[in-house]
């Protein structure tokens, strides 16, 4: 093997690239790009965004946010929304045009067109030098029944989701299958 350094990870492995929507306080719809993303044993998401990101703002004072799995649809406004900051362009989501309705749920906007989207509540900041980890509650996740499979779970291969290679940059869609979880591994149990 021939040794990177510790740069060469840049942003981590490849992760699903999310959409995180929030609202700003005059009720436009924010939004950024987000792939640093994982849930805990207890069911719980935890986000990792900068201090100085609106986002990370918007979430503090409203306590909600939704997540949204880029698709090849939304992979190029995801994009953009990586490229400039709610600061400097405080109406990015509209000049991608797109449209977001209120959740039913949570104080957070769901973009019109999304697969799929999961709502979250703030439980709790946990901040380091550089970033917070935020922890957050899933209220709900909501899917396009055209995604879903006969069994009404999500179809992963239906979703077209985007995942971010960090050490190429580059964009790819989830791949074909390569075996079952919780299965394959069972060639080992003899």
């Amino acid at each position: 093997m021939k040794d990177l350094g510790a740069r060469a990870f840049n942003y981590g492995y490849p992760m699903a690239v999310l959409i995180v929507a929030t609202y700003n306080d005059d009720g436009t719809v924010n939004v950024m790009n987000l792939h640093e993303c994982t849930r805990t044993n207890a069911g719980d998401l935890v986000i990792c965004i900068g201090e100085g990101k609106k986002t990370h703002a918007n979430i503090e004072r409203r306590g909600a946010f939704t997540l949204t799995p880029a698709t090849r649809e939304l992979m190029k406004a995801a994009d953009y929304f990586g490229m400039m900051s709610g600061y400097q362009v405080p109406d990015k989501f509209a000049r991608a045009g797109l449209k977001a309705v209120k959740s039913s749920r949570i104080d957070a906007p769901i973009i019109v067109g999304s697969k799929l989207v999961i709502e979250c509540e703030l439980i709790e900041f946990v901040k380091t030098q550089n970033f917070s980890g935020i922890i957050a509650r899933i209220v709900n996740i909501a899917a396009d029944e055209d995604i879903l499979n006969d069994k009404g779970k999500v179809a992963i291969e239906r979703l077209g989701m985007v995942i971010y290679d960090s050490f190429g940059s580059k964009y790819f869609t989830v791949g074909e299958e390569v075996g079952k979880a919780f299965g394959a591994g069972k060639v080992y149990l003899k």
